[in-house]
């Protein structure tokens, strides 16, 4: 049971670290290059929050184990 729990913890932070990143890494070039209204651009945070985060932690966990393999 506790390791499930350090997993969801994990699964959770590189939740939070991988919307974080992308949102942060990728605002520019939606402002500057695309040009987005504020109204698109709060409609591309909200697809962002719904996609990025499961694939980021689900992306960091296949890593890892890569790594581990290593």
């Amino acid at each position: 049971m506790k390791i499930k729990a350090e997993f969801i913890k994990q699964f959770i932070k590189d939740m939070i670290i991988s919307f974080v990143y992308w949102t942060l890494a990728l605002s520019p070039y939606m402002i500057f290059v695309v040009k987005t209204t504020l109204n698109q651009y709060i409609a591309w945070v909200g697809m962002q929050a719904i996609l990025v985060p499961p694939l980021g932690a689900i992306y960091s966990i296949i890593a890892r184990r890569l790594k581990s393999k290593k």
